[in-house]
């Protein structure tokens, strides 16, 4: 059965969203916690949200998808259910639906972000070497990014595809006079880093600093861009320097605070806006109550988003039939899969019983060669047309798992 919890932009505020995040090295540890319990899994970690699929295959007892969040609690150090933002539990059919969604681009805060398909394949790479994709969920995965490239084709979702680094820089339009004009610093040369470096850009920022804990990267971006790249040691210089200032990290913790904010007013004294994209957040929020300080983060994309509903709801009835048509075939695919155990235990038996009464009867018969080969063909002609009719209503049975019961009762067979 597949199952699936997780919290996003939709249900909680960034501050809960930012307990429950996982950086990338922490998600095979969790995987393997998830197999140990209740199967493979999956989890799909963004700025946005974070999610887990798992796919508990034949166990007995049903996990409940509530039991991912517990788990995720216990992994995080949080108490359950009370340091917990409110998680959604998908179990079934609604699994495909949701991940679909997902990947098309119409659950994201900015409308049709092409990210999402990176971060799908991301998801599914980290599972793979973490050994924790089995045939389900590998499937569930690979038509997630092939919905999404077909909502993008074939639906207007795709013109309005922009990238959430490049909303953040559409919000610093708003609040920086003159943005062209402006001195940009970016904080985190990741692929957040590089896209609202590039938007900068695009926009006609002349003045663009970057820097990153990661020197090869700050230097690489740097030079693809034509920008300065800055030691991440003198980051307080480097804001110091700036009007406008970009952070999407991936650091556990605040790199910017009202320390080191007073270090760069001591060095120059000016209004700045500081845009923050990073989960969890890269600059402490008490940085905003200081003087000629703008802090806004990605809750404060959410108002870009309202403010294209309109088009949103559009978009979502033009993808909704290539999910649902998606979701469904994925559901009767994985119906199959399910069978599949009683049919092979059913050809199996009838094998085993054909095999046995050949032997008996050759034998009873003092056949030859010959003999026994026409007796042979003629007993697997047999049992062929006779299970053709019950493997045919378990392939295409709508309940699969009653179906299964149901011949595994009739045949007297058991799954392996």
């Amino acid at each position: 059965m597949l199952i699936a919890a997780g919290v996003s932009h939709r249900t909680a505020r960034l501050d809960d969203r930012e307990r429950v995040a996982l950086r990338r090295d922490e998600v095979p540890a969790l995987l393997a916690r998830y197999r140990a319990l209740y199967g493979n899994g999956v989890v799909l970690a963004t700025c946005n949200r974070t999610e887990v699929y798992v796919h508990t295959g034949h166990r007995a007892a049903e996990v409940p998808a509530q039991e991912l969040v517990r788990e995720l609690a216990a992994f995080k150090g949080l108490t359950f259910p009370e340091d917990v933002p409110d998680f959604y539990c998908l179990e079934g059919s609604q699994v495909p639906q949701h991940l679909f969604s997902v990947a098309s681009g119409v659950d994201s805060m900015i409308l049709g972000e092409g990210q999402i398909l990176g971060q799908v394949r991301e998801a599914l790479s980290i599972a793979a070497e973490a050994k924790s994709l089995d045939a389900a969920l590998s499937r569930l995965l690979h038509e997630a990014l092939r919905t999404g490239k077909r909502a993008r084709s074939e639906t207007p979702i795709g013109r309005y595809a922009v990238s959430v680094s490049s909303a953040a820089v559409d919000l610093a339009r708003e609040h920086v006079p003159s943005l062209p004009d402006c001195r940009a610093l970016v904080v985190g040369a990741g692929a957040a880093g590089v896209l609202a470096a590039r938007a900068l850009r695009d926009r006609g920022v002349q003045q663009i600093t970057v820097t990153s804990r990661t020197r090869e990267r700050a230097e690489g971006l740097a030079e693809y861009l034509g920008a300065c790249p800055v030691p991440f040691e003198q980051l307080a210089s480097a804001v110091a320097a700036a009007d406008l200032i970009v952070t999407s990290s991936s650091a556990p913790g605040f790199l910017i605070g009202p320390e080191l904010l007073e270090q760069a007013r001591a060095i120059r004294i000016a209004p700045r806006t500081f845009i923050d994209v990073a989960v969890p957040r890269d600059v402490d929020p008490r940085v905003s109550e200081c003087d000629d300080v703008r802090v806004f983060d990605l809750d404060d994309l959410q108002g870009l988003s309202a403010a294209n509903l309109e088009r949103r709801q559009q978009a979502t009835g033009d993808v909704g039939a290539i999910v649902s048509g998606a979701a469904l075939a994925y559901d009767a695919w994985l119906d199959g899969r399910r069978a599949a155990p009683t049919i092979k235990a059913i050809v199996e038996r009838a094998a085993d019983v054909r095999q046995l009464e050949v032997e008996r009867t050759a034998r009873d018969l003092r056949l030859d060669a010959a003999g026994r080969e026409k007796l042979d063909k003629m007993s697997a002609a047999i049992v062929k047309k006779l299970l053709h009719e019950p493997l045919l209503y378990l392939r295409d049975a709508d309940d699969a798992e009653s179906a299964s019961e149901l011949m595994r009762r009739v045949f007297g067979v058991e799954d392996d």
